[in-house]
């Protein structure tokens, strides 16, 4: 993870808040979008163990993207409760 130190030299803390959150926004957006492109057995017709194959690389995908937005959030929580 990522945690900078708010300083009277560096970025803010929203500037460096900001950015974060809209980086966490678009993730999510990418989720909903690779959601629809989740393999289904009718596209594999007599290829059951290739489309568990990709079925599989698909949730490695989303997983991949989901602990990258939890990275954010707490990078977030980080840097805010250095304001406090």
């Amino acid at each position: 993870m990522i945690r900078p130190t708010l300083n009277l030299n560096g970025s803010s803390a929203d500037d460096l808040i900001d950015p974060r959150i809209a980086a966490y926004e678009a993730l999510q957006a990418v989720k909903e979008a690779l959601a629809k492109v989740t393999p289904h057995g009718r596209d594999y017709p007599g290829d059951t163990a290739q489309c568990l194959a990709d079925r599989e690389a698909h949730y490695d995908r989303l997983a991949t993207l989901r602990a990258i937005a939890a990275e954010l959030i707490l990078e977030v929580i980080s840097i805010e409760g250095q304001t406090k």
